[in-house]
């Protein structure tokens, strides 16, 4: 296969999503209609979205909105129920949502990567994790002693300092942001043109989800890695995003900058995800009166 590289094309996004729609086929006894067929939803509506090389872009919305069938539909990772009814899925210009699995897999880990949102379902609990990230750059090439060497340099970067320990632990003896941060070393093992984001910050502590935000960070900066951040949560997209696509069922309802996204909100359920935010500057003014205590200004 000839391998994909982004200077070849024309077109200087990196990912290019057009016109995507994709459905979720229930069978009878599923649907509750037995005997009058399946059912059919409609999960994802139209998608157009696009980033650029080096660009960091947030796709925001509540769960069940289709940011995760979005991500699937890129990664060849649809549940068999669900299939692309239409659009087209560009990567360096290439039609990625088309290609057969053969040659999607010479790209997917390499040029494309994703952290999924709970690593224990994409970690296997019988393998050492420091063997897994290894894993992923010999499949695509690597020596043995390039991988280790890549695999020590990771985990430097995702903020490990007992490295070894690390490395010769199996998964369930590592915390849930241990883990994760494990996960981001695997997805950028082979420094791929695109990084996919799910949720990584879900359902870990305050402190953790600052460490997983730093580590991203820190790859926005030193790196030429475009990554595409699917989440709820807007505080984590002012820390990370320069744009953000906001997706509500099914659909693209909004799409600018992240300063323009909160300075002025036009559709009215992006207003309703800013306004959750959690404004930390009342500092327990509405808090019950049992909690305010050394909270409370007065």
């Amino acid at each position: 296969m000839e391998e994909i590289d982004s200077k070849k094309s024309e077109n200087k996004s990196l990912l290019e999503i057009k016109d995507l729609s994709v459905d979720i086929a229930l069978q009878p006894s599923f649907a509750g209609k037995s005997g009058l067929g399946e059912k059919v939803f409609h999960v994802l509506k139209n998608i157009n979205l696009r980033i650029g090389e080096g660009e960091f872009v947030a796709l925001v919305g509540e769960s069940g909105s289709g940011k995760t069938m979005t991500s699937l539909a890129t990664m060849h990772l649809l549940p068999e129920s669900a299939k692309i009814t239409a659009g087209e899925i560009l990567f360096s210009g290439h039609n990625i949502s088309s290609m057969d699995e053969k040659k999607f897999r010479a790209i997917s880990g390499k040029d494309i990567s994703m952290i999924f949102q709970e690593p224990m379902t994409s970690l296997n609990p019988l393998i050492k994790v420091g063997k897994q990230i290894e894993e992923t750059g010999l499949i695509h090439g690597m020596s043995k002693s390039e991988a280790a060497k890549k695999r020590e340099e990771l985990l430097k970067h995702s903020l490990f300092t007992e490295i070894d320990r690390v490395s010769q632990s199996f998964p369930h003896e590592l915390s849930g942001g241990m883990k994760q941060r494990v996960m981001i070393a695997s997805a950028l093992m082979n420094t791929p043109k695109l990084l996919i984001a799910d949720e990584p910050t879900t359902a870990l502590d305050v402190s953790t989800q600052e460490e997983i935000i730093k580590i991203l960070r820190s790859l926005k900066q030193n790196s030429s890695t475009s990554m595409l951040l699917i989440t709820h949560d807007f505080s984590v997209v002012q820390k990370l995003c320069t744009r953000v696509y906001v997706m509500f069922e099914g659909r693209i309802v909004e799409e600018n900058t992240m300063d323009e996204i909160f300075k002025s909100p036009k559709h009215p359920y992006t207003k309703a995800l800013i306004d959750s935010i959690p404004d930390y500057t009342k500092r327990g003014k509405d808090l019950p009166l049992y909690f305010k205590g050394d909270f409370a200004d007065e």
